[in-house]
């Protein structure tokens, strides 16, 4: 489909008829939006909130969300910034409950295995790289997750946290800084 300037969005208009069929109550349709979104989603709120299971449960509340919100949904942005919205307040509000940050370093190494973990170096190199993260500002963190991890443009980042594109550059340059000093440090130790 074509918008008046001949710019195409097909994938953005699937996503429409996706969540317009979600609200009039189609679970295929559902159970496709999950299967796109579920692994992105847990991946972010993983490594978001450092807790492997309770990114599970999570992850179920903003599915759930999803559906119960899908025959409300406006056509403002993509779907998806509209999901990680409804998963960075998730992750937030999980961080506020539990009124204390579990570090990302606390996760246990067979957690981080996947195809690449065979190289010693490259699972020595993540899992600085996790904690590092872990020591971020919650929405440096996120600003960098959602940037690195979920590719989403400065705009999106921008709806998902609530904040100006110009505080989402900001949030970014200060995140990397902070990254490079704290793994200076530890460079150094």
């Amino acid at each position: 489909m074509n918008d008046p300037e001949g710019i195409s969005f097909p994938k953005a208009d699937r996503e429409y008829e996706l969540i317009r069929a979600i609200g009039a109550g189609d679970i295929l349709a559902f159970e496709m939006l999950v299967q796109r979104y579920r692994d992105p989603v847990l991946n972010f709120i993983y490594k978001y909130t450092g807790d492997r299971f309770g990114a599970e449960d999570i992850a179920q509340e903003v599915f759930l969300r999803v559906y119960r919100g899908a025959s409300g949904f406006e056509p403002k942005g993509r779907v998806s910034t509209w999901i990680f919205k409804i998963a960075y307040n998730l992750c937030v509000n999980e961080l506020l409950r539990r009124s204390r940050f579990c570090p990302i370093s606390d996760v246990d190494e067979h957690e981080l295995e996947g195809p690449e973990a065979n190289d010693t170096g490259f699972k020595e190199l993540e899992q600085e790289m996790m904690d590092a993260i872990g020591h971020l500002p919650e929405k440096q963190r996120a600003a960098l997750l959602l940037r690195v991890n979920e590719e989403l443009s400065y705009i999106e980042i921008g709806n998902i946290l609530s904040t100006s594109i110009s505080s989402v550059e900001s949030l970014l340059f200060r995140a990397r800084e902070n990254l490079r000093k704290i793994i200076m440090r530890r460079s150094k130790e």
